[in-house]
């Protein structure tokens, strides 16, 4: 069987391993500052800090409910480049592009985002069926939150 038939196996078929998500791993310019972004304004608590392994820098694991976000402290890491703090621009370029969080009331949390100084990269719009926004990290990094129609 083709790697190709595999993946339109029904769901729950039993050659189909099961995952589900558990945490994404995000490179930051100052671990602090980001841990305090990440609890402002998207309620993330610290679960862990810690030397990364092979001692080259720090990492942080931060939790909300069953998801986990992972920061990286790098010394002498680079900026992260200008096309990649914009969803257009970095659509041309591979690897991960945003990380997107279900919400509920997304206008709300565009207000609150707003008061806390958020940089918005796109204020609430419709795609579909979902309402979203993007803004930036404390590094410049994409953050989506997305409200599906059967949240409202």
């Amino acid at each position: 069987m083709s790697a190709a038939q595999q993946n339109t196996e029904p769901a729950g078929s039993a050659r189909r391993p099961r995952v589900r998500p558990h945490h994404v791993g995000i490179s930051v310019a100052d671990l602090e500052e980001s841990i305090a972004w990440y609890g402002q304004a998207l309620g993330f608590e610290l679960e862990l800090l810690t030397a990364v392994p092979e001692d080259v820098g720090r990492v942080a694991m931060l939790v909300n409910g069953d998801f986990r976000v992972e920061l990286f402290e790098i010394p002498g890491a680079a900026a992260l480049p200008e096309e990649r703090r914009d969803p257009g621009s970095d659509l041309p370029t591979h690897g991960v592009k945003h990380v997107a969080y279900v919400v509920t009331g997304v206008e709300a949390h565009a207000e609150r985002l707003r008061a806390l100084g958020v940089d918005f990269v796109w204020d609430v719009r419709v795609h579909g069926d979902m309402k979203v926004l993007f803004v930036r990290d404390n590094t410049g990094n994409l953050v989506e939150l997305m409200e599906p129609a059967e949240a409202t």
